[in-house]
């Protein structure tokens, strides 16, 4: 797994990258945006250069696996939101686990 993102293209559209630590759960989100035709989408497998990416490539919307390895979505979701960098960034949360585990996490937030 790499750490870097995979570029969007340039072509026009909101512009979204997708954080998950599974290849697979990934693949499924980026190919479903790219299929809605209105996404200009990038993905990353860590967190590791997400801030970069984020200001550089002039990201509008980020989605964030909810269990990832380093820090949880919802945890680095709140860290997002209080950077006066990204103040109007869009995040969405995604997970594979069923709700009734989600429910106690997503209280938190």
């Amino acid at each position: 797994m790499t750490t870097r993102a995979k570029a969007a293209s340039n072509k026009p559209g909101i512009r979204v990258v997708i954080i998950d630590d599974d290849d697979f759960e990934r693949e499924f989100v980026v190919d479903l945006l790219k299929t809605a035709g209105q996404f200009n989408v990038s993905s990353m497998s860590s967190v590791f250069g997400l801030t970069n990416h984020l200001i550089n490539e002039h990201v509008e919307v980020v989605v964030l696996d909810v269990m990832m390895p380093s820090i949880r979505g919802d945890k680095l979701a709140t860290l997002l939101r209080k950077s006066p960098a990204l103040a109007k960034l869009g995040v969405g949360l995604i997970s594979s686990l069923p709700e009734t585990e989600l429910a106690p996490l997503m209280a938190e937030v």
